[in-house]
């Protein structure tokens, strides 16, 4: 399997150059595909790290006269900020699905350490791939819209990537992955 994907990513960075705004800057990219939920690290046109990665659920929560969609954006995004040691900031729809109450913002029942994992790449729009508290989840549609990995790829992403890396988010059998979403959603 790795050898088909090391002659599809060429075709795949390629093409996913010409639809971005800007080409790749740098020799190392992070591509997730949301249709078999897998990321890798892709560094020349080579695959050198890949892992099972959980992506958005697709699932609506309406409350009142807000509503929010759990879909990771496809596309193009670099990676604007590197975190060492995010700390969650949960927010409204999280207290909402949890049935809680929603507190200040200011509050700091707001704020959960260790939920995220060691590291945290941000690419924007309240995106992020990190690890998580929830092993179970990767490899699954079942997140509010980041991209979660397990921690030895994490660790990876972190010590191969900085501020500008390259990162793709795409499909690679369309239409595929939100049929897949709704016959194995999760929470």
């Amino acid at each position: 399997m790795k050898s088909i994907l090391n002659l599809l990513v060429p075709a795949i960075l390629l093409a996913a150059a010409l639809n971005a705004q800007n080409a790749p800057q740098a020799s190392v990219a992070i591509m997730i595909d949301v249709s078999t939920n897998t990321a890798y690290l892709v560094r020349d046109g080579v695959v050198e790290a890949q892992s099972p990665a959980a992506t958005g659920s697709e699932k609506v929560l309406i409350h009142g006269d807000d509503e929010w969609l759990f879909h990771t954006p496809l596309g193009h995004m670099t990676v604007q900020r590197r975190i060492l040691d995010p700390v969650w900031r949960k927010p409204d729809w999280a207290f909402i699905e949890a049935g809680e109450p929603v507190p200040p913002p200011d509050s700091p029942k707001r704020y959960v350490k260790n939920h995220l994992g060691k590291y945290a790449l941000y690419l924007g729009d309240g995106i992020m791939i990190h690890g998580t508290d929830d092993a179970d989840s990767i490899g699954r549609y079942v997140s509010h819209g980041c991209v979660r990995v397990p921690n030895d790829m994490l660790e990876r992403l972190w010590q191969e990537t900085k501020v500008g890396t390259d990162v793709y988010i795409y499909e690679s059998q369309p239409g595929s992955s939100s049929q897949m979403r709704g016959s194995r959603g999760g929470g």
